[in-house]
């Protein structure tokens, strides 16, 4: 007997921790979900998962029955999705969560050419890394753009791009500093300019170029990168910037590179881990990997 269908649902509980968030993820009635459940508990002999507050925890078993099964189960899923994506139209709506700067420079391109090769729609979801991580934990977003590493126990992705940090100032600041060495104990000598007070991407390029602190007056906070561009383009202090976001302004003079080259930093395309057994999801995932590592800049 097969119990495919069982499996499926029982991998879903496992991986979302409560039935009914399972059981609305695979358009069943919480009943049926535990039913499956129930079936596989008879089939395996042994308790799969406790009632809790909120939600269910595994045990011993289920973390045993997923790690033989999960993958194999996606992998099939993942395939049949492909067929029916490649014999039929894909239509539906993709809802993709993302760093607002990123997707306003460069994503823009490739969610064109999403909405251009199928009959979907696209709803685009700006935020930072804890509301990209908690719209695709509770489903609200099919598809992420992150540049935090995903946790793979959790969701399946794919390096989409990469992006170089970049030390920028304003060009007649630029200019106070000829035949000054860029070193930490110059540039702490300097206002700078931030996302927020730990110093996100600053704090990143003073470990990694200089292995040093940045313990630079901090003259302006925005939680917006764009903005922070915009404020040293007035004249006003330094930042660190990713490379797509001042490439244009570092062309046109209106901003100067300075220091050593930075660090890069990749960006994922991530999904939950099940998700491709939608076909427009697979879908989406590969004309976005089609069109990938875009922004990239003669060096």
């Amino acid at each position: 007997m097969s119990y495919f269908v069982q499996l499926r649902t029982f991998v879903e509980v496992y991986r979302c921790r409560n039935i009914s968030r399972a059981a609305k993820n695979l358009g069943l009635s919480q009943p049926a979900a535990t039913a499956h459940i129930q079936t596989m508990e008879s089939v395996v002999g042994k308790s799969l998962f406790e009632r809790r507050h909120r939600g269910v925890e595994p045990s011993n078993a289920a973390h045993d029955l997923a790690g033989q099964v999960a993958n194999h189960l996606d992998a099939i899923e993942q395939k049949v999705a492909s067929v029916r994506t490649r014999s039929s139209d894909v239509s539906g709506t993709i809802t993709l969560a993302g760093p607002a700067e990123y997707i306003s420079y460069v994503a823009s391109a490739q969610l064109a050419n999403l909405l251009q090769a199928g009959n979907v729609d696209v709803v685009v979801l700006p935020g930072n890394r804890e509301q990209i991580y908690s719209a695709l934990d509770t489903g609200v977003a099919d598809m992420a753009i992150t540049a935090s590493l995903p946790d793979n126990k959790i969701y399946d992705y794919e390096v989409l791009d990469s992006e170089e940090l970049v030390l920028v100032a304003h060009r007649l600041l630029a200019q106070s500093l000829e035949g000054q060495t860029i070193t930490p104990a110059l540039l702490n000598t300097l206002p700078v300019v931030s996302y927020d007070s730990q110093l996100p991407l600053i704090r990143q390029y003073f470990d990694t170029v200089f292995k040093q602190s940045c313990t630079s007056k901090i003259i302006a906070r925005c939680p917006d990168i764009r903005a922070l561009a915009g404020i040293v383009r007035t004249g006003v202090g330094y930042t660190v910037l990713p490379d797509y976001l001042c490439h244009d302004d570092i062309q046109s003079g209106r901003l100067i590179k300075l220091g050593p080259q930075g660090p890069e930093n990749n960006l994922y395309l991530a999904w939950r881990k099940g998700a491709l057994a939608h076909p427009r999801l697979n879908y989406a995932r590969d004309v976005l990997m089609a069109f990938s590592n875009i922004n990239k800049y003669a060096k």
